[in-house]
């Protein structure tokens, strides 16, 4: 991985792109700290919706029974008895 400055990334932001196209990877430092990546295009970054959702579908099936929503019970009620009148 190749080290950049802000600077330098500021100063020859064409010709880091063009590398960074063909393969090559940056580290953009400021101030003598990582900031930034600069990656590829082809390198995979988002996770697949699979993973991210994995988490979320595991809680869901670790749920117990649930309980009917009173306002929405209410409402149904009114309704019904609405169109009885």
């Amino acid at each position: 991985m190749t080290e950049i400055t802000s600077k330098g990334l500021h100063e020859k932001t064409g010709q880091v792109l063009d590398r960074a196209r063909q393969g090559e990877r940056f580290r953009v430092v400021r101030g003598g700290q990582p900031d930034a990546f600069l990656i590829p295009p082809s390198d995979a970054v988002d996770p697949e919706w699979k993973e991210i959702m994995a988490e979320v579908w595991a809680a869901q099936e670790q749920v117990g029974p649930t309980r009917p929503n009173p306002v929405l019970l209410e409402r149904k009620a009114r309704r019904y008895a609405a169109r009885v009148r």
